[in-house]
């Protein structure tokens, strides 16, 4: 957005993307010769125009415009004076006098070299009216006309096959029906930048104050809408500016930007911060590690917090501005960044990168790939370590304008995103959402998650605890997370179609296993966890722990419980336990009796394996006689079918 300009938005590349058009035709002619081919002039009209070109090389524009028009009164071939009407009334923004002497000027010399900034420039504005026909002449009249292998003539070319692109892509424009967040959010002339919870519940997002001061603002949702935006916190929010942040899946980690600070390490760096109840910490300067004597900015966290993705025109990457990845490393340390390679970052600028809740699509802006001529924005899938090639979002999600700063909600439904083109005409950047098309949900696949409380069994005090989250496909831990000290709730992001292992522990405490599976019609699981106290005669299911019908070998998707068990006993080794199998009432008392025994006794085995003690562990079975539901129903069977675990 040209009218807002601070270091740590994205909204600057407009500015800087025509400064840097200007510079580059105004270089072009300060190293040609002047328009040599123009007619001569009366000794008037030569007065005039030389006292014109010096108001120009002064920087007196509204003086140079007097003088230009009057040489142009009675010399209106002179081509000289066409070209800087031209860039004077586009300096002024007044784009329709700019078209006017171009147009003037290439139709006295089509072909001249130093015509070829107009026809770029008649391209431009022809792009931005998404008349691309025109554009493309243009283009082409420009590419042409550049000299060979130069900077112009390989921005002439970026910008024809940009015009080609958006040509088709307007052919087939996605059904996108964009909805104001409303008043309520968009309460300040620019908001941008918003970020959301798992859960859609809370929102983040960037504000420029009427001080032009940045700062961060979150709000919750409420039955009727949103509720009103407050600054995010004292301890974040300063009298410099902070902004472009990303927050964790459950709303409790959050990385933003601030620029120019005495603790920085270059010009914009990143800062964390941690929320436990109500409360944020003090932001921490994210180290040398991610930040460096460059530009560092526009985080994006995945889920679980532990994988940052972000923009840096910091040296060794692709081109100029490229993203990068870091990880959180066992000892809670952030390793080296890694660019994310030539597939996704080119010889130009990529930023604003977005990590979906899946942990797999990235969205990001590129302006070094096919689109619509600006920056765009781009979809990528990693399978295992490796980048599938960036799909452009399409028409009408990308236009002519710049395009950064889109966020898709976890189920992969709903997108929202800011626009510098308001409903009114009025150039301010306001918060919108829409519905994402089919054929892109299509490409998404949606996040769920798993929300609760976890509480002392005895007391019902919150409780902090770690937890872990093991696909038993696969026995990989995907995500590791913890409850708020103060409140006890969590927020786990899970994945579309998988058998989950749930693992609560804490010291003091038995750890707690849930097994549940994702569902195409489930957006989310609820979970309100008790944990025990290591007390005499407490007791524990393993909700993880599988055999075959009849059978009591051990499948192989118990490893992970059976291991999570050998845990604690370690942790724990004046512990003894009893291990006792359970069946439902399918079959004879004494088949279900002697299975129970076995199945228990094979859990014991395995444990003394994992050089745990055998007098620390008991084994028995009880058949069907200790019911936790009536044999009434397939699920009611399937909860009589268990081990238990219980402090002798």
């Amino acid at each position: 957005m040209e009218n807002v300009v601070t270091d740590t938005q994205v909204h600057e590349y407009s500015l800087m993307r025509h400064c840097l058009l200007t510079f580059l035709i105004w270089s072009f002619f300060l190293i040609s010769n002047s328009y040599g081919q123009n007619p001569p002039m009366s000794k008037k009209a030569k007065e005039l125009f030389d006292k014109a070109q010096k108001a120009w090389q002064d920087r007196q524009l509204n003086e140079a415009v007097i003088l230009y028009e009057k040489v142009l009164q009675t010399e209106p071939k002179n081509a000289e004076s066409h070209l800087r009407l031209a860039q004077i009334y586009d300096l002024l923004r007044r784009p329709e006098l700019s078209k006017y002497h171009y147009k003037n000027l290439i139709a006295i010399q089509p072909q001249a070299a130093q015509s070829a900034s107009a026809y770029q420039w008649l391209g431009k504005f022809y792009s931005q009216s998404e008349k691309y026909d025109s554009a493309l002449v243009y283009y082409q009249k420009s590419f042409e006309l550049f000299p060979a292998k130069s900077n112009l003539s390989r921005l002439a070319e970026k910008s024809v096959i940009a015009t080609k692109f958006a040509q088709n892509a307007i052919k087939n424009p996605l059904p996108i029906k964009k909805r104001s967040l409303g008043d309520t959010i968009n309460f300040l002339d620019a908001q941008y930048f918003p970020v959301l919870t798992a859960d859609g519940e809370t929102l983040i997002f960037t504000g420029l104050t009427d001080k032009k001061e940045e700062n961060i603002y979150i709000t919750h949702r409420q039955n009727k809408g949103w509720d009103v935006p407050e600054e995010i916190s004292q301890a974040i929010n300063t009298s410099n500016n902070e902004g472009t942040c990303s927050v964790s899946a459950d709303g409790r980690t959050l990385v933003f930007t601030a620029c120019n600070r005495q603790d920085g390490y270059g010009s914009c760096d990143l800062y964390i911060t941690k929320k436990e109840g109500k409360d944020w910490s003090a932001p921490v300067n994210m180290g040398e590690g991610i930040n460096s004597r460059e530009w560092d900015s526009q985080p994006s966290l995945s889920a679980d917090g532990h994988k940052l993705y972000f923009a840096s025109d910091r040296k060794g990457g692709q081109g100029k501005r490229d993203i990068w990845v870091s990880q959180l490393n066992d000892k809670g340390v952030w390793v080296e960044p890694k660019n994310l390679g030539p597939v996704i970052n080119t010889g130009d600028d990529e930023n604003a990168p977005f990590i979906h809740a899946n942990g797999r699509t990235l969205f990001y802006a590129s302006n070094g790939l096919p689109g619509m001529g600006g920056l765009d924005i781009f979809m990528a899938q990693r399978i295992d370590t490796v980048w599938s090639e960036p799909k452009n979002l399409g028409y009408p999600i990308n236009t002519f304008s710049e395009q950064v700063g889109l966020f898709i909600a976890s189920d992969g439904k709903i997108a929202y995103y800011s626009d510098d083109k308001s409903d009114t005409g009025r150039s301010r950047s306001l918060l919108y959402s829409f519905d994402l098309p089919d054929e892109l949900q299509k490409m998404i696949v949606p996040a769920r998650y798993a929300k609760g409380k976890i509480v002392d069994k005895k007391t019902g005090a919150p409780l902090s605890s770690d937890i872990d989250l093991f696909d038993l496909k696969t026995q990989q831990k995907v995500g590791e997370f913890n409850s708020d000290k103060t409140t006890g709730s969590f927020l786990a992001v899970l994945n579309k179609g998988s058998e989950y292992a749930f693992y609560v522990s804490k010291d003091g405490y038995l750890f707690k296993s849930l097994s549940f599976s994702v569902s195409d019609s489930a957006s989310s699981v609820d979970l309100q966890i008790p944990l025990e106290p290591i007390e005499k005669n407490k007791a524990e299911v393993l909700n993880n722990i599988f055999f075959k019908t009849g059978e009591y070998t051990l499948d192989e998707k118990s490893k992970v419980e059976l291991d999570k068990m050998v845990d604690f006993l370690r942790r724990n080794k004046t512990i003894k336990i009893e291990i006792s199998g359970h069946t439902d009432d399918v079959g004879s008392d004494k088949e279900n009796l002697e299975l129970s025994k076995r199945r228990a006794q094979s859990v014991k085995e395995y444990i003394q394996k994992n050089e745990i003690a055998p007098e620390r562990l008991i084994s028995i079975g009880f058949g069907e006689t200790k019911p936790v539901a009536a044999n009434d129903s397939e699920a009611n069977r399937q909860r009589n079918r268990r081990i238990e675990w219980k402090i002798e």
